[in-house]
């Protein structure tokens, strides 16, 4: 199984309570995210500075490739993919490939790939009907697209989509997001942040641990109680038998 899913999936089980019509919530302990470094092929990370790697590849050259993933020791890695074809997929798998970023319109042949965590990449603005989906696919977790600071609106769309899905959410982050923002991000549901970074790699991916660190504890999820309504018919049936018995 995916490392990086498994952490997704163990946060989200004890992450935060999103605003709206969820049920009641409980306080945890933990951190609240885990965070996601999207660096570009030759770029090197320090062992723990982040949870995982994302490697942005428009188009996969391998060779190239073998040289990051030495760099960065036992961090779970994964890969954008953007122009790839099924063979090459395949072929990330036997690098040790964690997990995989795609677009909605990605081949059919990617929701295959069992071995490595499956991704969807998706813009809160996408149709409410098509984000209800991805609950029925086998599609693993989703990575929401977000531009620029994080605005109201931006917020308002990781609510909607986690209001509709209830599989692990990462949102990308810009640079310098402050831990007051990164808060109101977990207090909605996400469980995941991926930063995109460059130069002064290490130091942003300190800052950014250390507020995570600093978060305050998540809500636990709790599941709706369903209400227990008898079917007509078996009263109906109970009632007959009453009166034949008087």
């Amino acid at each position: 199984m995916s490392k990086l899913l498994e952490k997704l999936q163990h946060l989200s089980r004890g992450g935060t309570q999103p605003i709206g019509f969820r049920a009641g919530a409980a306080m945890t302990k933990g951190p609240s995210m885990a965070l996601i470094a999207s660096l570009s092929p030759g770029d090197a990370i320090a062992g723990g500075s982040a949870d995982a790697v994302l490697l942005s590849l428009s188009k996969l050259k391998v060779e190239g490739l073998r040289k990051t993933i030495a760099s960065l020791s036992d961090i779970p890695w994964g890969v954008s993919l953007e122009e790839v074809r099924a063979e090459e997929v395949s072929q990330l798998g036997e690098m040790g490939c964690d997990f995989l970023v795609f677009e909605a319109r990605a081949p059919l042949s990617f929701l295959r790939e069992g071995k490595m965590g499956r991704m969807v990449h998706i813009e809160p603005s996408l149709a409410e009907g098509l984000i209800r989906a991805i609950e029925q696919l086998p599609i693993d977790a989703v990575l929401i697209g977000m531009e620029g600071e994080l605005s109201v609106k931006a917020l308002m769309g990781c609510q909607h989509v986690a209001n509709l899905v209830g599989k692990p959410l990462v949102v990308q982050i810009p640079r310098g997001i402050s831990k007051e923002e990164l808060e109101q991000l977990s207090q909605v549901g996400i469980v995941g942040v991926a930063v995109r970074l460059e130069g002064d790699i290490e130091e942003e991916l300190s800052r950014l641990r250390q507020a995570i660190a600093e978060l305050s504890p998540p809500r636990r999820r709790r599941e709706r109680a369903e209400p227990l309504i008898p079917h007509l018919g078996e009263e109906t049936t109970l009632l007959e038998e009453e009166e034949e018995e008087v």
